[in-house]
């Protein structure tokens, strides 16, 4: 049986909400997930990688929308790793543009942050559109949701 996560990210990599705002933000998400099994907030001093496991579709170019060839994203990715994820612009294969790789489209989304909030098998399916205002109002930033099976 897997499991299934709902990780709600900033879509700054580098925003970091304030100790009182994660602390609302996370009793919020325990209201809108009551059966999750977990539900956690993580503040990391670098940049990580969050992903979509399973849910893992492809990745496009935002300038021109072709498919990003996995090798080649695996090998930035890689790269990034090595130092910390600096996130800085680097030419695209496709068509040439200079975006960082949270520029992309990730299909099932996935991101890059320093703060996260978790919840773990919380059983609400798709978070609601009004819900993930509520919880970017308290957190004071835009948020990228990742539906994560694992």
């Amino acid at each position: 049986m897997s499991d299934n996560w709902i990780i709600l990210i900033p879509d700054s990599p580098h925003y970091v909400p304030s100790k009182a705002a994660v602390t609302r933000a996370e009793s919020l998400f325990r209201s809108l997930a009551p059966e999750a099994v977990t539900i956690q907030a993580t503040i990391s001093s670098e940049v990580r990688f969050f992903d979509c496991g399973g849910n893992f579709e492809r990745i496009l170019c935002p300038t021109c929308t072709t498919e990003i060839d996995i090798d080649w994203w695996s090998d930035q990715m890689s790269k990034e790793f090595e130092s910390d994820y600096p996130l800085g612009r680097i030419q695209l294969p496709c068509c040439g543009t200079l975006k960082a790789l949270n520029q992309l489209i990730y299909e099932w989304p996935q991101g890059f942050a320093r703060f996260s909030l978790e919840a773990m098998n919380a059983n609400i399916g798709q978070l609601k559109h009004d819900k993930r205002e509520e919880l970017e109002r308290v957190l004071g930033c835009r948020l990228i949701v990742i539906y994560c099976r694992v």
